[in-house]
């Protein structure tokens, strides 16, 4: 059996103060808010419970703080997928956002290492039906690739809805996706199945919701 957990990043910068983009250098990458970095913190908690055996983050700012506390709770190295990524909307962006390279954030935080080549890259424009297409062969790509190991993947709520789509299908529901909720997804026999999905009640006042099984 192989086992997948799916995180969204916790809650990020320009959520908790919508007028920060008008002055930040990097509008196009907010990393989290003060309450998105505590969030994260009992998220890690949460993950140092289970048994995870890899991490693995979208390369946006936001994910990567994510899942830099996860890291340090469960004692375990990320390594950075840009097929993770956030949709490259050109509604929300007007040129191809640019994350922080591996180099970088590397130096920014010590958990992340380097890692194999990249399942796939962006591309822009990108419409939401190619953004989960991408997504859904990145996770299709890391599960074989690491199909020994259980996984635990960062990004975004269209990273959650992709992966799921690559593994389960495409006519998996979409009930929306809290900030920092863990959905965990398992493989037994070859096929693929939801065990839970949106949970959050790691967070102060978090709830167990949209749970189903498949």
């Amino acid at each position: 059996m192989q086992t997948v957990w799916i995180a969204r990043h916790a809650n990020r910068q320009d959520f908790a103060d919508p007028d920060w983009a008008e002055t930040a250098d990097r509008p196009h990458d907010p990393g989290l808010s003060p309450d998105g970095e505590e969030q994260a913190r009992q998220l890690g908690r949460r993950v140092a419970t289970l048994d995870v055996g890899r991490i693995v983050a979208s390369p946006f700012l936001r994910a990567v703080q994510t899942a830099h506390r996860v890291a340090e709770a469960a004692d375990e190295p990320v390594t950075l997928e840009p097929g993770l990524g956030e949709w490259y909307n050109p509604d929300w962006f007007d040129t191809a956002p640019t994350p922080l390279s591996e180099s970088t954030l590397a130096d920014r935080f010590e958990r992340v290492a380097p890692g194999p080549e990249p399942c796939r890259e962006p591309s822009y424009p990108e419409s939401k039906h190619k953004a989960l297409a991408r997504i859904g062969a990145t996770g299709q790509c890391l599960t074989d690739r690491f199909d020994a190991e259980s996984l635990f993947l960062v990004g975004h709520g269209i990273t959650v809805q992709g992966v799921l789509h690559g593994l389960i299908g495409r006519d998996v529901p979409n009930p929306g996706c809290p900030l920092a909720s863990l959905t965990m997804v398992v493989r037994r026999d070859g096929a693929w199945r939801i065990r839970w999905r949106n949970d959050t009640s790691h967070l102060e006042n978090g709830t167990r919701f949209a749970d189903r099984l498949q």
